[in-house]
């Protein structure tokens, strides 16, 4: 007597069940989703993969789960951060009087994505606590002008935002984050190399950055462009958003974290030309500013444990500043141009 196996061609009658093990693509298994995944990522190398395929890339990612290193969270339910580390060197600033001596520091891979940064809205001892807004202008928060999608970068997030999510952050790691300074930044974009145009080299194309010619207006997922790859290994230095640094735009060297003095901004963004992607580019704007093109990225002096910091109880009996304007600034900050070589008019 021969065994059937219920997988047989039949002629009539009902079918007999079979044991699927849910790894079939056609099934839309987890096997054919990390096969459909792998293929996709590996198109994001090739110069022929347009702008518009790369923003389909990254939000199909985050539809079916984002599980790349450095983009949501990790097993212990904080942002899952890869860090770039950064040797020292000397690096001179544009506009400024001479070189700065940078110690060694890490950079994350990618800005903050919106996984990362939604646990800072939500937590209970988040945003609403006051203890993180020390010296700092904390703004209502309010439904975003475009949908957060978990794997792009936090958008309309303000300096004093970004300051206050370090802390906050800090107080759950083994040790300290921070904004770049914008030295730091720029040493992170050129690998040292000052002749450096932008971080990858000096040619242009769709293959390197999300910028305004990409005619996306919107912001793609971390990791879209990776041949925008900075010398250290961070990616998204140029366009897509504008990155935060903690120092002053007018006097550099003042990184006090008070005060409402412009604070620079580096990198580009979807909204600005390719022309301001460049590795010298540097503009600033106001810190209690929110706009939809602007967020920031992560930085540490040393990795090494310290003892967790002793955390007073929370503090929510104060409302923040009124806020008349409890929506977004708008795609941009308007773009500082110190040199005639930058000042360009946006295109419309």
């Amino acid at each position: 007597m021969n065994e059937r196996s219920g997988r047989e061609p039949f002629l009539s009658g009902a079918q007999i069940g079979s044991v699927a093990s849910g790894n079939e693509p056609s099934l839309g298994g987890e096997h054919g989703i990390r096969q459909v995944r792998e293929h996709l990522l590996s198109t994001l190398a090739k110069p022929s993969t347009t702008h518009l395929r790369r923003a389909a890339i990254g939000d199909w990612l985050a539809a079916t789960g984002d599980p790349r290193p450095g983009v949501g969270l990790g097993e212990d339910g904080l942002p899952d951060l890869v860090w770039c580390p950064v040797s020292g060197s000397e690096v001179l600033l544009r506009d400024t009087a001479g070189p700065v001596q940078v110690e060694r520091f890490y950079l994350a891979k990618y800005p903050v994505t919106w996984a990362q940064y939604r646990l800072f809205l939500e937590a209970k001892d988040g945003h609403a606590n006051l203890i993180w807004w020390d010296g700092l202008r904390r703004r209502l928060e309010y439904e975003r002008t475009d949908l957060p999608v978990d794997n792009q970068p936090a958008q309309e997030v303000s300096w004093f935002d970004a300051v206050a999510y370090c802390r906050w952050l800090s107080s759950k790691l083994d040790y300290d984050v921070r904004i770049p300074t914008e030295w730091e930044w720029q040493l992170a974009a050129t690998g040292g190399d000052g002749e450096l145009l932008y971080p990858w080299g000096h040619d242009t194309g769709a293959i390197y950055a999300n910028t305004r010619e990409s005619h996306l207006h919107r912001a793609t997922a971390v990791g879209m462009y990776p041949a925008g790859e900075s010398p250290v290994g961070a990616l998204d230095m140029a366009g897509t958003i504008l990155e935060w640094c903690i120092n002053e735009f007018a006097n550099p060297d003042h990184v006090k974290l008070t005060g409402n003095a412009p604070r620079v901004l580096r990198g580009g963004s979807w909204f600005l030309i390719f022309n301001f992607a460049r590795n010298i580019f540097r503009t600033g704007y106001d810190p209690y500013f929110r706009f939809n093109s602007v967020g920031f990225r992560l930085a540490a002096s040393s990795l090494a444990p310290r003892p967790r910091p002793v955390i007073p109880d929370p503090q929510f009996d104060a409302e923040p500043e009124p806020n008349p304007e409890s929506h977004s600034d708008g795609p941009s900050p308007d773009v500082i141009a110190p040199t005639n070589e930058d000042n360009g008019a946006l295109e419309n």
